[in-house]
């Protein structure tokens, strides 16, 4: 990696935290007007960030045995403009980020806490807030690239355990295919962190009966009969029982959707109250205006677990997720291995072992077409990059 992109990725760390830390407490919400908010026993730490904790706090001892002693592992469980909000044993404080995250080297592949993030957080008496000192392995990272040629992946979520992939029915403005189509890339991102989806299908109330059995039927063959899918409508109460079921006492699920998917109101939903603000969509185009404008978690309760929710997102770029896509469509991989010529389109050459497949009936062809999608958008998206961008 040359000097000078080191120096860009120390110049634009050191802006982030810059403005991050811009924000004072005075400008954020109080802590007691939070709902819902995660305690640190609703999820805890697994063995491996236990241990790494340890670690960190014995190494830091043999520098400063009095800073070592004001060390806590903490929880992130929101995140105002980046402003981090920490659950730990028995108290949940804001914090900031210590000085050696801007001073960071740009090849590092932790950067600045996400929402789900175990933490080393230093607490000192006699302040109200806490000072991040480092991000502890994550055991899941849910990411998305964030710009173009040199563009970064942002994490969105750590240390999940199930996406809930949110979909809306009804769209004025919303095909089949365009349905089809963000379901797919939703999936593809979920399945290369190794986290499980779940196809989530809201508002179904507006939709008749004919439509809602097409919709559905179409969605199956699309994620194939491994994947579970939940029609809800938040309006009639209809699945919310389903999605809490996804959501067990102890984990952590993210919901996944864009502006106007109806993430909010179904959280509402799970939660038995109005906790979420909510937002109408445009009757022109059914598009939604942005209410979450925080990445926050809250807790569920009654036996149930923790979701990670996030400002909707308007698109999902896929750059570099050929894994995913491999785990997402395995019997098009697998199938394409018996192809005649190595460089197959799957589209029209003799002895394409793919279209036999779709012939016989053993590969469906709506996953064929979304395959063919979006493997060509990953393709165009590489060739785009610059040459000195990793994608690993």
């Amino acid at each position: 990696m040359g000097k000078a992109k080191k120096r860009a990725g120390l110049a634009r760390r050191s802006r982030e935290v810059s403005r991050e830390q811009a924000c004072t407490v005075a400008d954020l919400p109080a802590l007691e007007s939070l709902r819902d908010v995660p305690t640190f026993e609703d999820m805890g730490a697994d063995a491996v960030q236990a241990a790494a904790f340890e670690a960190w706090v014995a190494d830091a001892a043999r520098r400063d045995e009095q800073a070592a002693s004001e060390m806590h592992l903490g929880v992130v469980v929101r995140l105002d403009r980046g402003f981090p909000l920490v659950a730990c044993v028995g108290q949940t404080l804001r914090a900031e980020h210590a000085v050696g995250f801007a001073k960071a080297h740009s090849d590092e592949q932790v950067l600045l806490p996400a929402v789900g993030d175990r933490v080393v957080v230093r607490i000192s008496a006699g302040h109200d807030m806490g000072v991040i000192e480092h991000v502890l392995p994550r055991h899941s990272s849910f990411e998305r690239w964030r710009g173009k040629k040199r563009g970064e992946r942002q994490v969105l979520a750590a240390n999940i355990d199930a996406i809930l992939v949110v979909q809306a029915l009804g769209s004025v403005r919303d095909t089949l295919e365009l349905v089809c189509d963000r379901i797919a890339r939703s999936m593809v991102l979920a399945l290369d962190c190794g986290v499980d989806p779940v196809i989530v299908l809201t508002k179904a109330d507006r939709c008749d009966d004919v439509e809602l059995e097409c919709v559905v039927r179409a969605v199956r063959q699309l994620v194939g009969p491994q994947m579970r899918v939940l029609v809800t409508s938040s309006v009639a109460g209809q699945g919310v029982d389903e999605v809490r079921a996804c959501v067990p006492a102890g984990s952590c699920a993210m919901i996944l959707g864009e502006s106007g998917a109806g993430k909010s109101t179904l959280l509402n939903a799970l939660l038995g109250h109005e906790a979420l603000e909510t937002g109408d969509v445009r009757e022109r185009d059914d598009a939604g205006r942005h209410t979450t404008v925080a990445r926050v978690m809250v807790s569920l309760g009654h036996d149930a677990g923790v979701i990670a929710d996030a400002p909707g997102l308007r698109s999902l770029p896929l750059v570099g997720h050929e894994r995913g896509l491999a785990k997402m469509f395995p019997e098009i991989v697998e199938a394409a291995r018996a192809c005649r010529f190595n460089d197959c389109t799957h589209t029209h050459e003799p002895g394409c072992a793919v279209c036999e497949g779709v012939e016989e009936g053993t590969i469906e062809r709506i996953r064929l077409d979304e395959f063919l999608s979006l493997a060509r958008e990953m393709r165009v998206s590489a060739q785009s990059l610059d040459p000195d961008i990793h994608l690993g």
